[in-house]
């Protein structure tokens, strides 16, 4: 059953007036159409954007009037017009009225639905009680009308014209057309392409449903998918960078201990140095003060003893070669392994841009 919003325009927001079908199965007032169209070029369906026409040489007007229209939501319309309206009686005066004829689409209270059910023109009618009718069963009770006689009721349906005609047209008007058939006929032949489309478009509808539960299942995928590869990715990263802290820290303690080792060489010769420099100024002293205050036949006897010790004592200078020798850098090797790790990452990238995951609909 068609709700009341149903019922009502997407732009103008009133009952339709004239529905036309758009490409993409909405529905538009004629003239709410044509004013969209000419509000804007390229102007698409303002429900879902979709084109409203591919491409239009003629007037707007023209190119809305070759839209088809709803005839079902127009009579629904019209139907729920009907329905809504103050429900008095039509023959007396401001009396509630009860029932309505579902041909005559007449209100009518108790007495005149009574009377409507026994008129020989009216008895064949269905009068039911208004609470109980819809717009879908008032608009499919509505009935055939001929097309140049609206207050006849329609037989035959002209194919070549496309139009529900009387006998009597069909006899004068449309005798020389090649397809009049049977008004029910063609409306049972009607109601069977309407079965099949249907048919058609529920299968239709459950393959799109399908198709698209499977994306939304493959989106899923993608999801859980991404997510593990980030956790792949840190945990690939946290033990790259374990592996470098650790290599830092040993590089760092390598250097610690090879300047540890020189500084200790050095400390040492430094110390041998100083002792002998001690040796060297004490001696010095002693020659000095010889040299001023000793006696002159002593100072023969203390030159040669002073002599023999300072030929005694280490006074040269030159130092041992490997003390001067720089530490070994750890430059060179720093950036070996920075070689290494880079063609590693790079090796890595070109395998992630390689297997590119494929998931098939």
């Amino acid at each position: 059953m068609a709700e009341p919003h149903e019922r009502e325009c997407a732009v103008c927001t009133n009952d339709f007036t004239k529905p036309k079908i758009l490409p993409c199965g909405h529905l538009l007032c004629r003239q709410c159409v044509i004013s969209w169209m000419d509000s804007k070029p390229d102007a698409g369906c303002p429900l879902c954007r979709c084109p409203i026409v591919e491409q239009s040489d003629g007037s707007s007007s023209a190119t809305v009037d070759a839209l088809p229209t709803d005839f079902v939501m127009e009579a629904l319309v019209e139907s729920a017009r009907v329905l809504s309206k103050d429900h008095l009686c039509c023959v007396c005066e401001d009396v509630r009225a009860d029932f309505i004829c579902m041909q005559c689409q007449d209100m009518l209270c108790t007495a005149c639905a009574n009377v409507h059910k026994k008129q020989s023109a009216t008895r064949s009618h269905d009068v039911e009680s208004i609470s109980t009718v819809t717009p879908e069963r008032l608009a499919a009770s509505r009935p055939a009308l001929c097309a140049d006689h609206g207050d006849k009721h329609a037989e035959f349906f002209c194919r070549e014209h496309r139009l529900a005609v009387c006998s009597a047209c069909k006899a004068n008007k449309h005798k020389v057309c090649l397809e009049t058939n049977y008004l029910n006929d063609e409306i049972k032949s009607v109601q069977n392409s309407l079965t099949d489309l249907t048919k058609n478009l529920v299968e239709a509808e459950q393959k799109l449903e399908q198709a698209i539960g499977q994306v939304t299942s493959h989106l899923q995928e993608v999801d859980v998918s991404e997510q593990e590869d980030m956790e792949q990715v840190d945990k690939v990263c946290n033990r790259l960078h374990k592996l470098v802290e650790d290599f830092c820290n040993k590089l760092k303690d390598k250097c610690r201990k090879q300047h540890l080792k020189i500084r200790k060489s050095l400390c040492d010769v430094k110390t041998g140095l100083s002792n002998r420099l001690g040796k060297v100024t004490s001696h010095k002293h002693i020659v000095t003060r010889a040299v001023a205050v000793s006696p002159r036949p002593a100072l023969i006897h203390m030159t040669q003893a002073l002599t023999d010790r300072v030929n005694s004592l280490d006074l040269s200078t030159d130092l041992q070669g490997d003390v001067w020798e720089k530490p070994l850098s750890s430059v060179e090797c720093c950036q070996e392994v920075v070689r290494r790790i880079q063609e590693e990452l790079l090796m890595l990238k070109q395998m992630t841009e390689s297997e590119v995951k494929y998931y098939p609909f």
